[in-house]
């Protein structure tokens, strides 16, 4: 007896007779966006810059770690180690003390003949008292504008100042403008120094021109043109042992 009759598939040839060798079959593909089958180069591609990505990233963040433990540890070792302030026991700047207030009377106004004729217009004002002594070294007097407290120069006068003139050559002159000078008499009507810009305080008998201020001593403005009533003022400014002085008066 025969067995049952196998079917058997025809093995395929090409046109020339050959048999054409059989398919290999090949691995499922992946479409973007789909994870690769475990196993495929694909997926130890990706498994491999994953596990890059992470490996870096702890990286970073131990290098953030450690910068982060160092300067913490700067910190700490630059305040262990800085030296505390210790003040100077040398002697410093003084201590600047509360202003010093000039107080004047109300300017009288005057005319004086100079000694080598014209005439100059003053205005005397009393330094009637301050809240501290000063002296003339330590103050300066200032003609100045009420409006605005700009300063007047005196164009570069000369004081021409005797101890017995208030004016004993000529009189000041700007040729036009404001010129003028300060006088400075002791209580007892003494004429004692004179003032001005580009001079300072000069003693009219070459005696010393640092001059302690008493009550009652008198400034007076020697002046052309006159200025009475036109909106200037007096003022003496300066300072004494870290203490400012000011004092002012219209004119």
């Amino acid at each position: 007896m025969t067995g049952p009759e196998q079917s058997t598939s025809p093995t395929p040839s090409n046109e020339n007779g050959l048999t054409a060798p059989a398919a290999v079959p090949r691995p499922p593909s992946t479409r973007a966006g789909e994870p690769a089958p475990p196993g495929s180069s694909e997926g130890r591609a990706r498994s491999f810059r994953e596990h890059e990505v992470q490996r870096r990233g702890r990286r970073r963040e131990l290098i953030g770690q450690m910068l982060v433990v160092a300067i913490i540890v700067l910190g700490i070792y630059a305040i262990v180690s800085a030296r505390p302030f210790v003040p100077s026991s040398g002697p410093g700047p003084p201590t600047p003390g509360p202003p010093i207030t000039v107080n004047f009377t109300s300017p009288v106004v005057g005319q004086v003949t100079c000694g080598n004729g014209g005439t100059a217009f003053t205005e005397r004002v009393v330094w009637a008292s301050s809240t501290s002594p000063v002296t003339t070294n330590e103050v300066s007097p200032r003609v100045y504008e009420l409006f605005d407290g700009d300063i007047v120069t005196d164009n570069g006068v000369s004081a021409n100042v005797s101890s017995t003139s208030l004016c004993a050559g000529d009189p000041p002159s700007g040729g036009g403008l404001i010129s003028w000078y300060v006088v400075l008499t002791s209580p007892n009507g003494t004429i004692e120094l004179s003032y001005t810009f580009d001079q300072g305080w000069t003693s009219v008998d070459h005696g010393p021109v640092n001059l302690p201020i008493a009550n009652a001593t008198s400034l007076v403005v020697v002046v052309d043109p006159e200025i009475a009533g036109k909106g200037y003022g007096l003022a003496v400014v300066g300072e004494a042992s870290g203490s400012s002085i000011h004092g002012t008066v219209p004119l």
